[in-house]
């Protein structure tokens, strides 16, 4: 028979408590609960509100990734953007303009592309350069809260 499973990601080390189960549910319908590391290369995005606080934080730099082709058809018409392409086998557009771009690297740094796979890859290459307040906002279909 096949039988529900709950597949919960946790990062290393976390502990959690599963809550109790109804015993007359799981007499017909076992459930399995694993849990398995978060993999490497999931891209973890920001909430909507953690976004829209970096958003309003004083100095704070909203950042486009996507290509110019990309933003000639599309572009973020509620707040002032900046842009730097990056792709995500090449960011090298992004890492030659960042300090010009976010001189401070303290300064909340709301990053977005398409769909948020380049944004992640444009968060960990500032991050790696020595932004502190990089967040990955997704893409740009899901920043109409903005």
């Amino acid at each position: 028979p096949l039988y529900p499973l709950l597949l919960l990601y946790t990062d290393n080390n976390i502990s959690f408590d599963v809550p109790d189960v109804n015993p007359a549910c799981t007499s017909h319908f076992p459930v399995q609960l694993w849990t398995w590391p978060k993999p490497n290369n999931m891209i973890s995005f920001s909430t909507p509100d953690e976004v829209k606080a970096a958003a309003d934080a004083p100095g704070a730099i909203i950042l486009d990734v996507r290509t110019k082709e990309e933003l000639e058809e599309e572009q973020l018409t509620l707040r002032k953007f900046h842009h730097a392409c990056c792709h995500l086998d090449d960011c090298s557009e992004l890492m030659a303009k960042a300090e010009e771009l976010m001189p401070d690297k303290n300064a909340p740094v709301i990053v977005f592309c398409g769909s948020g796979r380049r944004a992640a890859k444009a968060k960990e290459m500032l991050e790696q350069k020595g932004y502190t307040k990089v967040t990955n906002a997704g893409g740009l279909k899901d920043l109409t809260y903005l």
